[in-house]
């Protein structure tokens, strides 16, 4: 009887295996090797982490059984160790090392891949290398991991001391937000880089002196250098000008990838500029979130708004923003000389004008501001792909003067025709590349006049027939 059971019980055994899916016997021939999505994991530039608040940078790649069968991958290792700057995750456990994992035929498996970089006290990028190894039946393959890291000075929630210097030696990483507090000044040098985290800001109630220059520009963008956000606009907040603060100079910058470039929100009783821009870019601005800004509610996507505020801004590119690239409320005092506004929504669906100027803004409960607005622009450039780049809004209870001379704009708005070039394309070089250079064929080419600024962005020097613009066209 007992010969009978056993027997019995190799049958159902052997029947339960003829039953089992192809997918799900496990071969152990050594051709069965594995296929990857890529056989090596890049990571741009890492920040080194002295916070383990401060959130790593995770990559992924598939692992896939191109066999009939099912395999067992024996081992999954980093090559470090438990010593490696990487983590991987398999099937959602985190470790160093995994064996026994089964792929089944014809599927693939989703590893992640995290870093996080040591200090190394230095100024320059350096390379962290490692390797995912796999051994399956026999067969050693492996994934490689790149990385560059990069030491930076880490800021989070801070009020910076009274008198900050930025350096160009090491970037600095903004974790929420800072603030220049009232009387206080930060100083940034040439070649200075700062780097901020999602939704952090840049509060300033003093000044900040930005002093980059043509070769050594100053850098602000987010902290995010993956393709996805490399142009990506909203990864951080902006730089924010609080009621009292003045003094302000920002020069030779660029400012990229925020939810607002600059807001100046500055009234006082004087039109001395407290804020004076030169020789910046501010470009792909915009987001999805309402700001909370001075007790009101703002929506992202300026490149600069200035209310009831006093600004000068010459040799300036603001481009590819959701709302304005620039706008002028509640009346103030501003000049803008030899800028470039344009605004062509490769990112966005955009409604608004390019550029506004206006006495008044509705705020939350429908109360009116309005104040006095002076405006003057001299060689400049406004243009996009709507028909109307300027809006131009008079509620006829305030004075308000703006003048508009030798400049090129697209607007529909005949009472600006005077002594200005409209809607005549301008030719920029190569706007989706951010090349706002003009073609030779511009007509703004050589239809500026001579108003004492004899270089253009880029450091080029302006002939005696300026272009229109921040870029004097160089001929070969």
């Amino acid at each position: 009887m007992l010969r009978s059971l056993v027997i019995g019980v190799v049958i159902l055994l052997a029947f339960m295996a003829s039953c089992t899916p192809e997918e799900e016997k496990i071969t152990f021939e050594s051709d069965a090797v594995l296929r990857f999505s890529t056989d090596t994991i890049f990571f741009d530039t890492v920040f080194t982490q002295i916070s383990t608040e401060i959130r790593n940078v995770t990559k992924r790649f598939r692992v896939y059984n191109d066999n009939d069968n099912a395999v067992r991958i024996s081992d999954i290792s980093l090559a470090g160790g438990s010593e490696s700057p990487y983590t991987l995750f398999v099937n959602g456990r985190p470790g160093s090392s995994f064996t026994d994992t089964r792929v089944l035929g014809g599927d693939s498996m989703l590893v992640l891949v995290e870093v996080s970089i040591d200090p190394q006290d230095e100024s320059l990028p350096f390379v962290v290398e490692d390797q995912v190894n796999f051994l399956t039946n026999g067969n050693a393959q492996d994934v490689k991991l790149v990385s560059w890291g990069q030491d930076a000075n880490f800021l989070r929630d801070s009020v910076l001391a009274c008198n900050t210097v930025f350096t160009g030696d090491k970037p600095y990483v903004i974790y929420n937000s800072i603030l220049v507090d009232t009387l206080c000044n930060l100083t940034i040098e040439p070649g200075a880089r700062i780097f901020s985290h999602n939704s952090s800001f840049i509060f300033v109630r003093g000044s900040i002196h930005v002093q980059g220059t043509a070769e050594m520009k100053v850098l602000f963008t987010n902290d995010r250098f993956d393709d996805n956000f490399k142009n990506a606009p909203g990864q951080w907040g902006g730089i924010i000008f609080l009621p009292g603060s003045q003094d302000n100079v920002i020069d030779h910058a660029e400012i990229r990838n925020a939810e607002i470039g600059l807001y100046l929100g500055t009234p006082d009783d004087d039109d001395e500029p407290d804020l004076i821009v030169n020789n910046t870019r501010i470009e792909n601005i915009g987001g999805n979130n309402v700001l909370p800004i001075g007790g009101d509610f703002v929506q992202p996507g300026f490149g600069i708004i200035a209310i009831t505020s006093d600004l000068y801004v010459t040799n300036t590119l603001i481009n590819n923003c959701a709302v304005n690239v620039l706008g002028n409320y509640a009346g103030g005092n501003y000049k803008y000389e030899h800028c470039t506004f344009a605004n062509f929504s490769f990112d966005f669906f955009r409604e608004d004008a390019a550029v506004v100027f206006s006495d008044n803004l509705v705020l939350p409960g429908n109360r009116l501001l309005v104040s006095d607005l002076s405006v003057e622009m001299y060689n400049s450039i406004i243009w996009g792909n709507l028909r109307e780049e300027l809006l131009i809004s008079e509620s006829g209870e305030v004075v308000s003067t703006i003048e508009l001379e030798n400049n090129l704009i697209r607007t529909e708005n005949a009472d600006v025709s005077d002594g200005n070039i409209l809607n005549e394309d301008p030719k920029f070089f190569d706007p989706r590349d951010y090349i706002y250079s003009l073609d030779t064929l511009s007509p703004a080419k050589d239809m500026g006049v001579d108003i004492g600024i004899f270089f253009d962005l880029e450091g080029n020097e302006r002939d005696e027939l300026p272009d229109l613009g921040a870029f004097e066209r160089i001929e070969n």
